[in-house]
């Protein structure tokens, strides 16, 4: 046999609010409430003011422009790589698994490594230090590939570009 239970009984008048003691909350303090407006008002503007002046190193506050944007049909990719040249002339493209650096932390250095080329010897390092009896490296460069587009897809054709380049 089941037993029957009883519904709690609503003290509260129907259409009213719960009282503060009914939900076990305590009113907010004057400067509780004026904490929550201040912080709410700098976090606007902060949104504000990165979705106005800010780039995509300012994320969250700043827009992610990276998936915001498109190319032209016909505007080339522009793809960034690192490589290096050793002592027997053989050119090396440099990846997560023969450097530990992956091709986003290079593009994210452009800028970097065109003001001071000299940077790129840790690229050097970092290869040296995936492969120790690999012959030396005698040269970084950072080079983009800019690949041509025609009625939005590859041609095959593509362009490479220099940018920066440290010799030992």
């Amino acid at each position: 046999m089941r037993a029957m239970t009883q519904a709690p009984i609503d003290t509260e008048p129907p259409g009213e609010p719960p009282t503060e003691a009914a939900t076990g909350r305590e009113p907010l303090s004057p400067r509780g409430r004026a904490t929550r407006i201040v912080i709410t008002v700098l976090g606007v503007a902060l949104l504000l003011a990165g979705t106005l002046f800010g780039t995509d190193d300012h994320f969250p506050f700043g827009p992610f422009r990276m998936f915001a944007t498109t190319n032209e049909w016909s505007e080339p990719i522009s793809i960034a790589r690192a490589e290096v040249v050793d002592v027997e002339g053989r050119t090396i493209v440099l990846t997560e698994g023969n450097s530990g650096v992956r091709r986003a932390e290079v593009e994210g250095q452009l800028d970097r490594f065109r003001r001071e080329p000299a940077a790129l010897a840790g690229l050097a390092d970092a290869y040296r230090a995936h492969n120790p009896s690999a012959p030396k490296v005698v040269r970084v460069a950072v080079v983009i590939r800019h690949h041509e587009i025609s009625r939005s897809g590859p041609t095959g054709r593509f362009t490479d570009e220099t940018v920066a380049e440290w010799t030992a």
